[in-house]
């Protein structure tokens, strides 16, 4: 979670996603993975529209995984929140000891490791043997696949506080990243920052040189100053509305989807806490959809008069999906405890359902997939019990809705395998548990305690299930060092 999710971090001790509707995919390569193979997860969210699907799982089933056990488990020097990435028989994904790792898809050995030397926390991608990852420091990577060697790499953003929570997305020759930032939390750090500056968005690059090809900012305006505030800074803006979740990419639509953060200061603008539609050629807006405006806040929110102490952003991945007639629909989960789904040729709502509490550290944060037809969310409701839940994707229907059992926050990414009654959902909480779901029911059908917090999610690949362990950011749960591989009988 990027800084500005922590809103109940000071009370609290600083506690703490292309399926075309109905579709099925026809492949990793058609989604312009490079030679990524079918059964592969080379993306965050396995393909371009982010759907944390994998149609193709057929080993691990309702009946078989029940027997899923350790296979191997390879150890880093810190936790390990980046969900794995998957392509030919290789695992890459990064950790807080600020590595980047591949990894032995079957024997679990290293292969290579990457010192970026702060820590990667997001999903990687995979095309045409380069690996494309960023890093806390708002870096952007291009590394060799194969040996781990650097091929360039670039600042996201050339503000100082510009953070890389979002993962790449490749298609085309391009790379597309949303960018984020610590601003939200300066004044933690200098009791005199004048906030704020930024302005989130999302951001082209060139795959093979790392040349920028386009910028999309969510805060139109330049900031200026707007003011003082109670205590008697200067208070600077429009600002905010960081991009921390991760985009998602269709080229058949020549669209990207993007949901957006909360703004930092006034004066009220009309993208941050939206859905927006852009242009996948240029990066400029087509449609937004704001779900709740002048949304303001900052960890230094009780001298902002404009404050209105939500902080109820989109982290979630827009995913799209089967509505009503056979009408495209693309959605995402906010922090309010909400799900929206939006008709994507205007973004006008279809539909809304209440999945959770909502709150700072509530509602969805990273986690909803879709198969297509159904949307599931992973509420986390921080510090409360968290849930997944089940959405009809024409209604907006709750299906069926399963409590965390371990009393946790669901706060990290879904993952969805199999067709049909074959269907599982996997999720994580905070509190160090991986459990998988039937589809049909949400019955909890596996589990199993990892020792620390899950937050990455699991990638899925021919029969072995790969989630990292550890989350301590922000007090949101227990720290570990290890990603896991499961398979059946753990052979």
């Amino acid at each position: 979670m990027r800084f500005g999710i922590y809103a109940v971090v000071c009370a609290l001790a600083l506690f703490i996603s292309t399926l075309a509707a109905g579709q099925q995919p026809k492949s990793i390569e058609s989604s312009g993975n490079g030679r990524a193979g079918q059964s592969d997860w080379p993306v965050y969210g396995r393909d371009l529209a982010g759907s944390f699907y994998n149609p193709h799982e057929k080993k691990i089933t309702p009946a078989t995984v029940s027997r899923l056990r350790p296979k191997w488990v390879f150890e880093t020097g810190g936790d390990v929140s980046s969900m794995p990435i998957v392509v030919g028989g290789v695992v890459y994904f990064g950790s807080w000891d600020g590595k980047e790792y591949a990894v032995d898809a079957e024997t679990g050995k290293k292969i290579w490791e990457f010192d970026c030397e702060v820590s990667s926390r997001s999903g990687a991608a995979y095309a045409d043997g380069v690996l494309y990852f960023g890093d806390i420091a708002g870096r952007l990577y291009a590394l060799d696949a194969k040996t781990g060697a650097m091929k360039w790499k670039v600042k996201i953003d050339p503000h100082k506080e510009t953070v890389a929570t979002s993962s790449p997305i490749y298609h085309n020759g391009r790379v597309y990243i949303g960018i984020s930032s610590h601003e939200e939390g300066a004044i933690l750090k200098n009791r005199n920052y004048e906030c704020c500056t930024f302005r989130g968005g999302v951001a082209a690059f060139d795959a093979r040189t790392g040349q920028q090809v386009w910028r999309y900012y969510t805060i139109p305006e330049t900031p200026a100053p707007q003011g003082k505030d109670k205590a008697g800074k200067t208070i600077l803006g429009p600002a905010g509305g960081a991009v921390w979740s991760t985009v998602s990419v269709h080229p058949a639509q020549n669209r990207v989807y993007v949901s957006t953060g909360n703004q930092y200061t006034g004066p009220a603008s009309k993208y941050p806490n939206a859905i927006i539609a852009l242009d996948m050629a240029t990066g400029k807006v087509v449609w937004a959809n704001q779900a709740t405006p002048g949304d303001i806040w900052t960890f230094d929110c009780r001298n902002n008069p404009d404050c209105k102490d939500l902080d109820v952003d989109f982290g979630a991945v827009p995913v799209t999906f089967k509505g009503p007639g056979g009408k495209r629909l693309v959605g995402a989960g906010q922090k309010s405890g909400w799900f929206y789904a939006l008709d994507v040729k205007d973004g006008s709502l279809a539909w809304k359902t209440q999945v959770g509490k909502g709150g700072k550290l509530g509602g969805v944060e990273f986690g909803n997939a879709t198969d297509g037809e159904r949307v599931y969310a992973g509420v986390s409701d921080f510090p409360r019990q968290g849930n997944i839940t089940a959405l009809d994707g024409a209604t907006g229907k709750i299906l069926w809705q399963t409590p965390a059992p371990d009393k946790g926050a669901n706060f990290g990414p879904v993952t969805v395998t199999g067709t049909g009654d074959n269907r599982l959902v996997f999720a994580g909480t905070n509190k160090n548990f991986i459990r998988a779901y039937d589809a049909r029911d949400g019955k909890i059908l596996w589990e199993f305690d990892t020792g620390g917090a899950v937050g990455g999610g699991a990638s899925i690949v021919d029969g072995v299930v790969y989630v990292g362990s550890g989350y301590q950011f922000l007090g949101v749960g227990r720290p570990n060092n290890k990603l896991y591989a499961f398979s059946i009988d753990g052979k």
